[in-house]
């Protein structure tokens, strides 16, 4: 019997150390997968004439980046890179492979600051950003992708109020779309200057086909979430906006241009709450998209209402409903016990 027991805690134990490390300060809303062995490594403290190792890294994480082939992981060591006045703290030019991406994250236990933008060019394809923290310097967007399968999952995502959208999916002016993004598991927040209603937390320009899923947004300037003027079959699901002040917007909005019209992007099983105008609406300047859908979210204290359409949206089974958040002063987004948005934010 002692020995089945022992044998029973070295399983519990090892499954333990399986897990991720926690970080109590930034802890992701959704790290399921097991975190991949690093290949190269990163820290303040280094020298980009070093060998990469764990004794002796890198220090800069754009160095890191350049290191990195098909399949491998750079790890960034705890504490703040930043641009030094080039262009991008970081720019990807080289592609992964599908199932290999090219991935940087932060060292288990510890948290990298990279503090301007964060650039995925195009044709730098497969490439994954985990459990970072992405501060824009203000003169230019936090996170630009214009590239494909691009997985930006588990990480702050911020310009801490120094203005310009923290994320934006793609460009119609010749640099490339987001081809079926992933943008998961993310707290956005702090996007924008206050002074513009132009600036949002995620702005999918030019995307196609991708996922943006079990994030958390608060105070932006604008939209929380923009899917303009060419978004293309994106799914919105799970997530948790909170678009209220000193939000000038806030909510989610569906539209298109002169030139563009976003179409088939479906926004479901999300709780919106509390946008300065509607939680959910479309806007349109030239053709109308069709085939975009709001269903089964629930929707609470929009300014102006909870739905507004001027075409080309269609709402369906939308529950409107206080979502008693546990402590929305301190960001804490879960839903209390006796939540009625329960039902449909799973």
């Amino acid at each position: 019997m002692r020995a089945q027991s022992v044998s029973l805690a070295l399983v519990l134990l090892l499954a333990a150390a399986a897990l991720p490390a926690r970080d109590s300060e930034h802890e992701p809303v959704a790290f399921t997968r097991e975190a991949p062995a690093c290949t190269r490594y990163a820290a303040p403290q280094g020298s980009d004439s070093a060998a990469g190792t764990m004794r002796r890294p890198f220090r800069t994480a754009q160095r890191l980046v350049d290191a990195l082939r098909s399949g491998q992981t750079g790890c960034l060591r705890g504490g703040t890179y930043r641009d030094e006045d080039e262009e991008f703290v970081v720019m990807f030019r080289r592609a992964g492979g599908p199932g290999a991406p090219i991935t940087i994250r932060s060292h288990p236990g510890e948290r990298a600051r990279l503090v301007g933008t964060v650039y995925v060019a195009r044709g730098a394809n497969h490439v994954t950003l985990s459990r970072l923290t992405l501060e824009g310097a203000g003169e230019d967007s936090t996170l630009k992708v214009n590239a494909a399968d691009v997985v930006v999952e588990s990480s702050d995502i911020t310009n801490a109020w120094r203005g310009v959208n923290c994320i934006i999916l793609g460009s119609n002016q010749g640099w490339g779309a987001a081809v079926r993004p992933v943008i998961r598991g993310n707290r956005i927040h702090e996007c924008g200057s206050q002074e513009s209603s132009l600036e949002h937390g995620l702005y999918a320009a030019n995307a196609v086909g991708g996922r943006i899923v079990e994030n958390r947004i608060w105070n932006v300037a604008g939209y929380a979430m923009q899917l303009y003027p060419n978004s293309q079959r994106v799914l919105v699901a799970h997530n948790v906006v909170d678009g209220g002040e000193p939000s000038v917007r806030g909510g989610i909005v569906v539209g298109g241009d002169d030139e563009y019209a976003s179409n088939g992007n479906v926004i479901e099983h999300n709780v919106i709450a509390y946008a300065r105008t509607w939680n959910v609406t479309s806007a349109w300047e030239g053709s109308v998209g069709h085939g975009n859908i709001a269903r089964s979210n629930c929707l609470w204290g929009g300014a102006r209402g909870n739905i507004s359409s001027q075409g080309g949206l269609t709402a369906s089974g939308n529950r409107v409903a206080d979502p008693r958040f546990v402590n929305r002063a301190k960001h804490d987004y879960r839903l209390a016990a006796r939540s009625h948005c329960r039902s449909v934010f799973r």
